[in-house]
């Protein structure tokens, strides 16, 4: 076959963006941009504890910038990453500061 997207019958898609739509209305995850795997690919590389390179190469990204616009940090990683300086404190004998608001200016 000489098309990377094609039917079963070999036939070429003439219009990718419809047949990308309608695939994932059938799936059901509608409204999904191929942007977005993109994305979940390089969450999934970094929370996997790949080094940046091979996660860049991965991916094909070329500058830091680019790879860090789909490096997409979200409230779950940052939960994450307090629990686990919360235990390297606790391994280091230190214990975890008290938050100690300001008081409201008048």
């Amino acid at each position: 076959m000489p098309w990377i997207f094609f039917r079963r019958n070999g036939e070429p898609i003439k219009d990718l963006r419809g047949a990308w739509d309608r695939a994932c209305r059938t799936a059901g995850v509608a409204g999904l941009v191929p942007h977005d795997l993109r994305r979940s690919a390089v969450r999934n590389l970094e929370r996997g504890g790949l080094p940046r390179a091979t996660a860049m190469a991965l991916v094909g990204h070329k500058t830091e910038a680019i790879y860090r616009r789909y490096a997409i940090v979200v409230e779950s990683d940052l939960l994450v990453g307090g629990e686990k300086l919360e235990g390297l404190l606790q391994i280091q004998g230190l214990s975890p500061r008290t938050v100690i608001p300001f008081p409201q200016s008048r």
